[in-house]
């Protein structure tokens, strides 16, 4: 049964891949705009560390389940032997108990479908697309696939994938779970590390979508306007 688990796995590190990938090069600072917060100017200076930082927490638990499970299934081979024996915090017989859960599966589906919503706005907006704030050269102001629905729908698919994906490491069935991974420092320093991401990032949208409003307004004025007034939402419809 969790040999049915491993495309699941390599599906969400895909989507976590495409989730926290800059499409486009960094915006140099003197090309930023110069009106905004000392927190966005941080933010802007670490955020492509933040995010690869971010890919490597969400990227390692998929592949590392994956390596345990293939080692499960050959645990007479000398280099599964190694690899249960440093991967599992306990009998090598726990790793029999990784499988597939209602929750993993449906916090894959949920994070794959963050990563593909966002990944229509890498598409939408093309070159526009940057993980610092700028106004570039020639800037347009896009209202057609995913901001239509809202006007920040890349953090939209930000989130939906990092909390999906993160539903799938501590489902039950999965290695960092079963397999007492939790119950170690490397682990828990680990879980640690993404949950403060995941809240540095909760605490950054928020100051930022309204910013991103502001200077867009300045930039387009009117069109903004009619824009801002058919597309009321900013993350969420209904909600936000």
């Amino acid at each position: 049964m969790s040999l049915a688990k491993i495309p699941f796995l390599l599906t969400g590190t895909v989507a976590g891949y495409v989730c926290t990938t800059p499409p486009n090069p960094s915006v140099p600072p003197e090309q930023r705009p110069r009106d905004i917060t000392t927190y966005e100017r941080f933010f802007s200076s670490v955020v492509r560390v933040y995010s690869f930082s971010f890919k490597c927490l969400m990227i390692s638990s998929s592949v590392l389940e994956a390596i345990v499970i293939v080692a499960s299934h050959t645990p007479s081979h000398f280099l599964s032997q190694k690899i249960l024996e440093y991967l599992v915090a306990g009998p090598a017989s726990l790793a029999r108990r990784i499988t597939l859960s209602p929750l993993f599966v449906a916090g894959t589906v949920i994070g794959v479908f963050g990563a593909a919503f966002r990944y229509q706005c890498y598409r939408a907006l093309g070159r526009l697309f940057t993980f610092e704030v700028s106004i570039r050269q020639e800037h347009k102001l896009v209202t057609v696939g995913p901001y239509s629905i809202v006007r920040h729908p890349a953090y939209t698919g930000a989130i939906l994938c990092a909390w999906g994906l993160c539903a799938t490491y501590v489902a039950p069935g999965s290695w960092l779970r079963e397999c007492g991974i939790l119950g170690t420092w490397g682990g828990k320093i680990a879980v640690g590390a993404y949950v403060a991401a995941l809240l540095y990032g909760h605490v950054s949208v928020p100051k930022r979508a309204p910013l991103e409003d502001t200077l867009l307004r300045k930039q387009f004025s009117e069109e903004w306007d009619v824009y801002a007034k058919r597309v009321p939402y900013r993350i969420f419809p209904y909600i936000y």
